[in-house]
């Protein structure tokens, strides 16, 4: 196991880790625009909302997860570099079991109740496919549950450190989702049959993600010998934590959504939610330097290899500070003609409500890309508590400014977050990498710098590399003319 940690650079690594989770994150892109033409196509208009209706209710059943699952690969991946496989085993098998557990428990729950339901009174449509629909929501209840098994499988790829497998595999599984429902819309549009072949393709997925997981650690297996009860109340009380960001998430989504509708109006909450999905797809791009240095993190701080944690958490934090920085200065040129274009000119987005929305950006990133190392180690319960009371104060405080300034208060609301989260995050993550204050400002400029030398060379060998093939270009021009 020493040779596995020793045979790999933190910086090939995190290159690779770049790669599989832009190839999710652009997987998850196209799977969006394909997928909807293709079922419209097929069930029609109506049709294909009931079925997006349908299919969206077993998601709630995410929530019973509580997040263990990842909680769970952060010990794994801890357990290993620390060279103690024995307990990577124990967590691994234990967090099997209580998988297992709550998808037989959850799917006799959901089987027992969905029939009593009437969904076709609720989707509008004849009580003869009340069978139909009952057996839908129970086959996609069913899918979503046995999915939690594949955290699992992607925390025995962590624990290998090859995340990036993880990550690859896991963009191709929307595909075969798709592939699966257009084999069924070839014989009939039932949605039980949909529902089926969500099922099967779920299956058939964590099938090879077992497969191929354990070709990457086979000293990571399950065994029943290693199930430990003790660990049940430990993965509970971190999933729970863990689950308080999404809880914090809603609050902070929805929550300002209606108070919005309430004080403001829909015309209101149709500007205010467009625009913030604009601004926060920013945030998506942070996301995405989250998991390519989550998987390290966590390796590094296991084995107790706290320096270069430390500069994996600057380099983070320069880096995302600067992507922001870069992102919101792109949107505030061009931003409101973006918006229009989106919008089809139906809606205008004023340049100094963009600007509102703009300005927690930065301050998000430092706290988002910070908050990784808590998150890593599982030492993220007191971040979790933070984060929800930021995300409240947000909510109480949207309603106070937008009573008062309309949706300009709504927008500056949201920077309370931030400003709660940012003093704790950065002096915890400071602590948990055995870092400095000096240290870590001092980390910042040299990584600033570095990044701006590498940009320099790449422009450098850029227009070096160009002038070359224009003075090859031109002496063959010229050579072409003495020919002639």
């Amino acid at each position: 196991m020493a040779g596995l940690l020793a045979g790999t650079t933190v910086k090939s690594n995190l290159i690779r880790n770049a790669l599989g989770a832009g190839c999710s994150k652009v997987s998850i892109a196209l799977i969006r625009l394909v997928q909807v033409p293709i079922l419209l196509s097929a069930l029609g208009v109506e049709e294909f909302g009931r079925w997006m209706v349908l299919a969206s209710i077993p998601m709630w059943l995410s929530v019973a997860s509580l997040g263990f699952g990842s909680v769970a690969a952060n010990e794994m991946s801890m357990a290993v570099a620390a060279g103690d496989l024995e307990r990577a085993c124990s967590v691994f098998s234990t967090t099997l079991a209580l998988v297992a557990g709550i998808t037989v428990l959850g799917s006799v729950l959901v089987a027992g109740g969905a029939f009593f339901i009437p969904w076709e009174k609720f989707l509008g449509v004849p009580a003869g496919r009340h069978g139909e629909l009952t057996a839908g929501v129970v086959l996609l209840a069913v899918s979503v549950l046995l999915s939690f098994s594949g955290d699992a499988f992607n925390g025995r790829f962590r624990a290998a450190r090859k995340a990036h497998q993880a990550m690859f595999l896991a963009s191709f599984r929307p595909w075969l989702e798709l592939l699966a429902m257009v084999a069924v819309l070839h014989f009939t549009t039932r949605f039980d049959f949909l529902a089926l072949g969500l099922l099967a393709a779920t299956v058939a997925f964590l099938v090879f993600s077992q497969w191929s997981s354990r070709r990457a650690m086979p000293e990571l297996a399950f065994s029943f010998r290693q199930i430990q009860v003790l660990r049940f109340r430990e993965l509970f009380r971190k999933g729970i934590a863990f689950q308080s960001f999404s809880l914090g998430n809603a609050v902070l989504s929805q929550g300002s959504v209606l108070i919005i509708q309430y004080l403001l109006g829909p015309a209101a909450v149709a500007l205010f939610s467009t625009a913030r999905t604009l601004v926060r797809s920013i945030i998506q791009l942070l996301d995405l330097f989250n998991a390519v240095i989550w998987p390290e993190l966590s390796h590094l701080i296991g084995a107790g290899e706290l320096p270069r944690a430390a500069r994996v958490h600057r380099a983070a934090v320069a880096l995302s500070f600067t992507a922001a920085c870069v992102s919101v200065a792109g949107l505030a040129a061009g931003g409101q003609t973006l918006y229009s274009w989106w919008t089809a000119k139906t809606m205008q987005l004023p340049l100094h409500l963009l600007l509102l929305f703009l300005l927690p950006i930065p301050f998000s990133a430092i706290s988002w890309a910070s908050s990784a190392v808590h998150v890593a180690c599982n030492r993220h319960e007191g971040l979790a508590v933070r984060y929800l009371v930021g995300t409240c104060l947000a909510f109480v405080l949207c309603a106070g400014l937008s009573s008062w300034l309309g949706l300009e208060g709504a927008a500056l609301s949201t920077l309370a977050v931030d400003l709660v989260l940012i003093p704790y995050v950065l002096r915890r993550s400071l602590e948990l990498t055995g870092d400095s204050w000096a240290g870590f400002a001092t980390g910042l400029v040299q990584e600033v710098r570095a990044a701006s030398r590498h940009l320099g060379s790449a422009l450098e060998s850029c227009g070096l590399k160009t002038s070359e093939t224009t003075r090859d270009v031109a002496d063959d021009v010229r050579a072409r003319q003495k020919l002639r």
